[in-house]
């Protein structure tokens, strides 16, 4: 069961959604964030946004890790607009970690916006 899972997480990614821009939208929390994956190839087959990708992940460095390698079964690190809220400062990490690989991130009623 374990050979099933593993190889439904690591699709390829450029078969997954080509040369399109990936957005995540997360919703930060103390001890936990959920992160929702948009784009139009995502839209059209899932026909609402509500239906679309989510993802529940801890605030820790091994929950940081879960959602940089979800988005990588979408596109290339490179390909993804990440969205935020600041939320007290529970942000924060999450802002340090999502820089180190390069992705783009977009952080409201934050001076933090990389």
């Amino acid at each position: 069961m374990s050979n099933k899972r593993a190889s439904e997480e690591a699709p390829n990614p450029v078969a997954q959604l080509g040369q399109e821009t990936l957005y995540v939208g997360i919703d930060i929390g103390k001890k936990g964030h959920v992160g929702g994956f948009l784009s139009p190839t995502l839209l059209t087959r899932h026909r609402r946004y509500e239906h679309c990708p989510a993802l529940s992940f801890e605030n820790s460095r091994e929950g940081f890790h879960a959602l940089l390698q979800r988005i990588q079964t979408f596109v290339p690190l490179t390909q993804v607009q990440i969205l935020l809220e600041a939320t007290g400062h529970y942000h924060r990490a999450l802002m340090r970690l999502t820089a180190e690989p390069g992705c783009s991130r977009i952080c409201g009623t934050c001076s933090e916006a990389a």
